[in-house]
């Protein structure tokens, strides 16, 4: 993408994009923060809103903790607006005690599931919903002081170490969601998923419901260990397009069958946003990671105007 403007309708000015350069308008810093609230926002956002309006699949988190059924269902809903608020603060004034928080409880959360009896993998496969509340906190820092951790945070200016420390942090997560994912086809053909592709037509005549499970959770299973090993650009975008697909079978089929409307299966989808927010930033930085350091190094190599201080290198933390 590049920068430079065209006109619109009424005099409106709109970014013109190219791919393959950035506009000078956004920096890589703002685009990345912005990718990882959104990521976080909406998780919490639409994770709370099924507790708002209550998830029976919670009770045995409650019962976990020795809380009966009755007081779980107005907990819940306490539970439901606490994210809520969490999402919002994070989405338009993110505050460092706030991110903590979220990743604090988003690991616990990921816990209750096999501490209350499903496979222990179940855990990594939540990691959506914390690692870009770990990538985002990287991106913050530690605070120095209190007021630190109370005031909203601002555009940093990313160092090598600290791109790469997010890009791998995205890398993580991303890789140990799709191969746990894939452990539900390889190790339980899962009933639900094999009725969210039936919705869909899949896998039809020429292949058995369980064979195809199976075979997609190998490639989800290999996707992962690409992702983990040696991400490429292509496979990437494709885990975005596949991530978002099998986010929107959810409404599409209908399943899981619950006391709610099936209108309130869009919550599933949502919130899962971590899970195809995370890969679009470190696409992001995959693609204009090299060229942000690139344009960093010219700005500190080139020589100053009379008079004025010559620019300073990017710092490397």
């Amino acid at each position: 993408m590049s920068s430079g403007t065209y006109r619109l309708l009424g005099g409106v000015k709109a970014p013109r994009l190219v791919l393959g350069e950035w506009p000078k308008d956004i920096t890589l810093d703002t685009a990345i923060l912005w990718v990882l609230k959104i990521a976080v926002g909406l998780n919490m956002l639409f994770h709370g809103a099924w507790g708002v309006v209550g998830k029976e699949d919670w009770i045995p988190f409650f019962a976990f903790a020795a809380i009966g059924a009755e007081s779980a269902e107005v907990l819940q809903r306490l539970v439901g607006v606490m994210d809520i608020t969490l999402g919002l603060i994070v989405l338009f004034m993110p505050t460092r005690w706030a991110i903590l928080w979220i990743l604090i409880w988003t690991v616990w959360t990921a816990s209750l599931r096999p501490l209350t009896g499903s496979a222990w993998w179940y855990f990594f496969e939540r990691s959506g919903n914390y690692g870009p509340p770990l990538a985002l906190f990287l991106y913050a820092g530690w605070g120095k002081t209190v007021k630190d951790w109370l005031m909203p945070i601002r555009t940093f200016t990313l160092t090598v170490n600290k791109i790469e420390a997010i890009k791998w942090v995205l890398r993580w997560s991303i890789a140990v969601q799709l191969i746990t994912h894939g452990l539900y086809g390889v190790v339980e053909a899962k009933p639900l998923l094999i009725g969210h592709f039936a919705a869909v037509g899949l896998p039809g005549s020429w292949m058995d419901p369980e064979t195809f499970l199976m075979t997609v959770g190998w490639i989800e299973i290999g996707m992962g260990a690409l992702i983990l090993l040696k991400p490429v650009r292509a496979a990437v975008a494709l885990i975005i397009v596949w991530e978002v697909f099998v986010g929107l079978l959810y409404p599409i089929s209908g399943l899981p069958v619950t006391e709610h409307p099936q209108a309130y299966l869009i919550f599933r989808t949502l919130e899962r946003f971590g899970d195809y927010a995370g890969p679009f930033g470190l696409l992001l930085l995959m693609i204009y990671g090299p060229k942000w350091k690139e344009a960093k190094g010219k700005a500190a190599d080139r020589p100053a105007a009379p008079g004025l201080p010559a620019p300073a290198a990017a710092a490397s933390d």
